[in-house]
């Protein structure tokens, strides 16, 4: 019997807590491995074509979050670098640039509200309940009276949607 999508996706929920466990031992931060784990979620839609085995869907799924876990480090240290750079002694060349980058945000921010307001209710609630007020999976469906894993689902669909709104424009 061929190893299906839906044994891809059980094996990700059954091995979830040690890929949480292992990205929050290497980054030190809960919220960043609960993203990055959503990360992985959002991945396993792409994969084409499923892994032949269980042992091979843990490794992928192990592997992932390894290299997700070094691009986020890696990244850090860039913006730490960044930050240093920018936030030091500001140059005349640098404030003639603060109008461009700030209309840069304000044409991003617009398209994170377009892509929010485009979400149906429950999956914006279930974004703001876990980004902005920071509750967990359980406490939100606790809260919603909906099961775990239709937080789950709906959050990865929330993120996905707003990631794609970005790329869309900056493409």
């Amino acid at each position: 019997m061929a190893f299906s999508d839906h044994d891809v996706y059980r094996t990700f929920l059954s091995i979830r807590p040690q890929i949480q466990r292992f990205l929050q031992q290497r980054l030190r931060c809960p919220d960043t491995a609960a993203d990055l784990l959503q990360d992985i979620y959002l991945r396993l839609m792409l994969l084409k074509p499923p892994p032949a085995s269980e042992v091979e869907a843990r490794a992928w799924m192990f592997t992932v979050a390894s290299n997700l876990s070094i691009d986020h480090l890696r990244g850090q240290k860039r913006r730490g670098h960044l930050l240093d750079q920018y936030l030091g002694e500001e140059t005349e060349a640098d404030l003639s640039a603060e109008p461009e980058r700030t209309l840069q945000a304000q044409d991003q921010l617009l398209q994170i509200q377009t892509a929010l307001a485009q979400l149906p209710d429950l999956c914006a609630e279930i974004l703001y309940l876990s980004r902005i007020e920071g509750l967990s999976h359980a406490e939100i469906a606790k809260q919603l009276n909906i099961s775990v894993s239709w937080v789950e689902k709906q959050l990865a669909k929330a993120l996905l949607h707003c990631r794609q709104a970005v790329d869309d424009e900056d493409a």
